[in-house]
């Protein structure tokens, strides 16, 4: 009854009928995800970021068939959302959400709270962090020009590092960002890529950061232009001039007093105005994005933003939103609904790899939705995939029996499916059809490569009959995002 509903190849058949009666018709051709290069195997990951084993990532196969993109009501926030039981129920409260992030940052070493940071940090401690990622000097890379790089480039990017400078003790400077600005794995804004094909997946983004989010210098480079930089999700270089730095660590909190009111933008991304007139933008915050409440008036809020001015130190002034534009006062209560509308206002935006160009990934997706209820999850997939409670984690693909059987029985909406380098949204079943929501780049059928780039619907059925299977068959982790061990009637399918 359903696949007569949803797919369209099953609509053309009914249309073509006369009769309007059921026509029967064949699997369209398998299609399936191959790398950007268009090979099996290349050293750069499809969805998102680094995921800090060095620079031998490998690039996500996904296996789709026509199906996956013959989709209707699927596509819809509410037909998922009708379809579950109680799904306005809060599944956590704020404090208990508060405890769960506490416990998310406990676990992961790239994550920290930034504001409760230590004055001095242990030089060699700083080394370690800057060397996490070394340079790729025994990989062949190229350049923006597909140009093989060479050896001076990479002493060149050494020498910034500018390790001699790090102290035996170093003292933590403080700021805001003011501005956009991508977080690096080396201090330079040239890309490298592990082909000369494979422009757009630059293997030093690591990932993207907006005002007002606190941040901590360690370490400064060589050329003075750029820190290495803890922010509350990921270590990496920025551009010192996206950061107002304060003069004392009571500076930088932009929320202001614990319960005073703020903004959470829940629209995919919302215009910040400097002036009360509404024209002149000063920034895109993107979903998540939290703004202290300055002030209330007929057709706009007063945010408190941060700016840069002399010497680059922080100053605290206002800007504004629109009132009609998509925002929350305080967080949004933490219920399947909402999280799934959330993430269907991201729906067909384009795929951006580690957040380049104010778009999202497949991780950087799923941390914005979530965001927006208030709960703190790392930057990239393999992180995700162990926060919360685990209820399959086989480190090799378990059989889709298996893996279908815990989806089977796992709660719309709150549970994240993973796979080598990619995350998705579990929104459901229909008819033993498993979807999930997700943002992902390309794909492969037998006619050659077809481009997705945006964020998607599809089900886990597809790729069945494909070489490596279908997306059930390379499923290697299922989490349900409330703390290990909390299960509440809400968390239940």
């Amino acid at each position: 009854m359903y696949s007569r509903l949803l797919f369209r190849k099953y609509l053309f058949a009914a249309a073509a009928c006369t009769a309007c009666k059921p026509v029967a018709s064949k699997s369209l051709p398998p299609k399936r995800f191959a790398s950007r290069a268009g090979s099996s195997k290349i050293f750069m990951p499809l969805c998102e970021p680094m995921v800090r084993v060095g620079f031998t990532i490998t690039f996500l196969l996904f296996f789709f068939s026509a199906d996956a993109y013959a989709y209707d009501v699927t596509r819809s926030p509410d037909f998922w959302i009708s379809r579950l039981d109680n799904p306005d129920a809060v599944l956590m409260d704020d404090f208990r959400i508060k405890m769960f992030n506490e416990e998310i940052i406990a676990s992961i070493d790239q994550m920290a709270d930034v504001s409760r940071m230590g004055e001095t940090i242990a030089g060699d401690i700083i080394k370690g962090y800057i060397l996490e990622d070394p340079l790729p000097k025994d990989k062949a890379m190229f350049d923006r020009n597909g140009r093989k790089v060479r050896e001076a480039f990479y002493r060149q990017v050494e020498k910034n590092f500018n390790l001699d400078g790090v102290g035996n003790e170093v003292r933590v400077r403080f700021g805001v960002m003011v501005k956009r600005a991508d977080i690096r794995a080396f201090p330079t804004l040239d890309p490298l890529f592990k082909s000369a094909g494979s422009k757009g997946f630059d293997a030093v983004q690591y990932s993207s950061i907006y005002p007002p989010e606190v941040v901590a210098l360690l370490h400064i480079s060589k050329d003075r232009e750029w820190g290495f930089f803890q922010t509350g999700f990921v270590r990496g270089w920025i551009r010192l001039d996206s950061v107002a730095f304060a003069e004392g660590r009571g500076m930088i909190d932009p929320y202001g007093a614990e319960g005073k009111e703020f903004l959470i933008v829940t629209g995919s991304f919302v215009n910040i105005y400097k002036d009360r007139e509404l024209k002149k933008v000063i920034e895109r915050l993107p979903m998540g994005a939290r703004l202290s409440i300055s002030g209330e008036y007929k057709d706009r809020w007063g945010v408190a933003f941060p700016h840069r001015v002399k010497d680059g130190l922080l100053k605290w002034g206002s800007a504004y939103i629109s009132k009609k534009s998509d925002v929350s006062i305080r967080f949004l209560p933490y219920s399947k609904k909402n999280i799934i509308r959330q993430a269907f206002k991201v729906l067909d935006e384009e795929y951006g790899w580690g957040g380049i160009n104010r778009k999202r990934d497949c991780s950087l997706f799923i941390r914005d939705v979530f965001a927006t209820v208030g709960v703190n999850i790392p930057r990239n997939s393999r992180q995700q995939a162990v926060v919360g409670s685990v209820l399959v984690n086989t480190g090799s693909s378990g059989s889709a029996e298996e893996i279908k059987s815990v989806i089977g029985s796992s709660a719309p909406g709150i549970t994240l499916l993973a796979m080598d380098g990619h995350i998705m949204l579990y929104l459901g079943n229909i008819e033993e059809r498993h979807y999930v929501i997700h943002s992902v780049y390309r794909y492969e059928d037998v006619e050659g490569i077809k481009v997705v780039n945006k964020t998607t619907v599809t089900d886990l059925n597809t790729g069945s009959g494909t070489k490596n299977g279908a997306i059930m068959d390379r499923i290697k982790g299922v989490t349900l995002l409330i703390p290990n061990g909390y299960i509440s009637e809400a968390s239940r399918p």
